[in-house]
């Protein structure tokens, strides 16, 4: 046998309760699950002695934006961090295949508008050696990687790939270029791809100002590449809805009833993200229950929930409301230390404070962040994962009776190198309660991470290490996750849900995608700034301790946190439908 994992105490992602048990692999998959100490270990070529460690199944990151970043890195980190063995890309509509020759800046310049990916960085890390979505397929598969990904088709891409000859591909399609982008479609899901995605929220634009291709696009084109997906062999949409933050809710509710349509129609499941706003707070509850009553009928809507506060991670390092401040510009460049001296001088903090946003795109940034001050909070060397209300720093305004954005600035330069997290969702009522009856619904898989996304704004991808952490060890403002309802939902639901047969659970015959765990040194490292990003673009990286190893298709990429420099993994190619839900 290639490797024993020897005395583990097993949680095979299928919900049944931990066992103690060996794992034995052998050639990249799972030969037996035996009873503990059964196996004699001279037998095997390597063993890891798991005794009081976890045993589970790799897990599964439904909702990912490597798409450009896979092309480069062989790592893809943050992700790889985190005990993710697999990771699917295309999500939200966006995408770079299919590509017409010369119409690469328009996918970058969409990438970046909505994604917040520095199109330089994209631009220099591309190679673009593909025009069609399976030549694009088979750039992935050649670069091995440290995990296993899988790509959905996006709308956006396609329908600039048919309607981005005549010049408008937000315009309603006629007939002819409807089949065209179904027959790209289809060609895609043969070859490989697992679902079709498509984007429906207005406000996200690409860098020029355009929306992602297919935003306002009606039924009859969306049913039509619905059915292409399903001749292909796929059987799931992937949308990112309209109203989602709570500015337009009568929209996000047409949009369930559009969802429901679909599902109905055509047999499809439909998977759209789902979460507590700021505005309508309690619009999620409505949406769960006009799900549980579509599905009643025969639907198969899914929501897909974060298990973590969604917000914008803000430092002198990465984004924040003063970055583009002439008076702040003048130090900008500073190493970090001397900047900090130099913002803590009164005379400077004045001018900066003085100063208008410039930039159209950070006046929205600002808005946000001025908007959720009273659910703002300090992350340093002990950070909360579910802070008290009174901790946040719209409090400490209130307190001191300052004006908000000195308060905002003064606390920025007293903290140095730590940030402050603004909770822009999931986040309403100073609890993760919400968050939790989202997770646990029935009709529900968690994600939402937008891991290599969103790069010096969040840093979420490493949600699985908050699950474990925070759910199921150390949560005292209500309800913990036992550690077989956490890996289920990390591993076997989302590979359920994207048909991959072959993983999210440990049983013999299925790939040995696995991590050894040791849930008392599960702890989430603070986020840093890195600089590793092509042109030397900074993005925002986040480690974590307890990971004991991580395996991918039996070799061990990570051992203790650290990279063994092994790159098993490759592209998973669809071919099946969705299971159903």
């Amino acid at each position: 046998m290639d490797l024993l994992i020897r005395q583990g105490r097993l949680v095979d992602g299928t919900g049944c309760p931990e066992r103690p048990a060996d794992v034995v692999v052998e050639d990249g998959l799972v030969r037996g699950i035996e009873a503990p100490a059964s196996v004699d270990p001279a037998g095997a070529r390597q063993v890891i002695e798991a005794d009081g460690l976890w045993v589970t199944p790799g897990f599964v990151d439904p909702h990912t934006h490597y798409d450009g970043q896979a092309t480069w890195d062989d790592r893809l980190a943050p992700s790889a961090d985190h005990g993710v063995t697999t990771a699917v890309i295309g999500n939200c509509g966006v995408g770079f295949a299919p590509v017409r020759p010369g119409s690469e800046d328009f996918l970058i310049a969409l990438m970046e508008g909505v994604e917040d990916i520095p199109g330089a960085a994209l631009a220099d890390g591309i190679d673009w050696a593909w025009e069609s979505f399976p030549e694009y397929l088979d750039a992935l598969e050649r670069r091995p990687r440290a995990i296993e990904l899988a790509a959905q088709v996006p709308h956006g891409a396609i329908r600039a790939y048919v309607l981005g000859r005549s010049g408008d591909v937000n315009r309603p399609a006629t007939r002819e270029e409807i089949d065209e982008m179904a027959a790209l479609t289809e060609e895609a899901v043969r070859a490989g791809a697992v679902a079709f995605s498509t984007n429906r929220i207005a406000l996200h634009v690409s860098t020029n100002g355009e929306a992602v291709p297919g935003t306002f696009a009606d039924k009859s084109e969306i049913l039509a590449l619905v059915r292409a997906t399903q001749a292909g062999g796929s059987n799931l949409l992937q949308v990112v809805p309209d109203g989602l933050m709570g500015e337009n809710p009568e929209g996000f509710r047409a949009e369930i009833a559009l969802y429901r349509e679909l599902s109905l129609e055509t047999g499809c499941a439909v998977s759209f993200t789902l979460a507590q706003n700021n505005v309508q707070v309690d619009l999620w509850k409505e949406l769960l229950e006009t799900m549980e009553r579509a599905n009643a009928e025969g639907a198969q809507l899914v929501g897909m929930a974060a298990n973590r506060p969604g917000g914008i991670l803000m430092s002198w390092n990465s984004f924040n409301i003063f970055m583009d401040r002439p008076s702040y510009l003048e130090v900008a460049e500073l190493p970090l230390a001397e900047r900090l001296e130099r913002l803590r001088d009164p005379g400077l903090r004045d001018r900066i404070l003085s100063e208008p946003v410039q930039s159209p795109l950070l006046q929205n940034g600002h808005m946000i962040v001025m908007q959720s001050l009273g659910a703002t909070y300090i992350v340093d060397e002990a950070p909360t994962f579910e802070p008290e209300p009174a901790e946040s720093l719209g409090r400490r305004i209130e307190r001191l009776g300052e004006p908000p954005e000195k308060v905002v600035y003064d606390t920025m330069c007293a903290i140095g190198n730590g940030f402050l997290h603004v909770y822009m969702g999931n986040y309403a009522e100073g609890d993760l309660d919400a968050v939790e009856t989202m997770m646990r619904h029935e009709s529900t898989f968690i994600g939402a991470a937008d891991g290599g996304a969103h790069v010096t704004v969040l840093c979420d991808a490493g949600y699985p290490t908050f699950m474990l952490q925070h759910w199921v060890r150390d949560r005292t403002r209500g309800e913990r996750f036992s550690i077989e309802e956490a890996v289920r939902m990390l591993s076997q639901e989302p590979a359920d849900l994207y048909g991959f047969t072959d993983r999210g659970v440990v049983e013999a015959g299925r790939r040995a995608d696995l991590n050894v765990i040791d849930l008392e040194r599960i702890n989430m490292h603070l986020p840093r700034v890195e600089n590793d990003l092509p042109t030397g673009a900074p993005r925002l990286l986040q480690g974590a301790d307890g990971y004991v190893a991580t395996l991918v298709g039996g070799e061990a990429t990570f051992r203790e946190g650290k990279d063994t420099g092994a790159r098993p993994g490759g592209l998973v190619r669809g071919g099946g439908s969705a299971a159903p839900r």
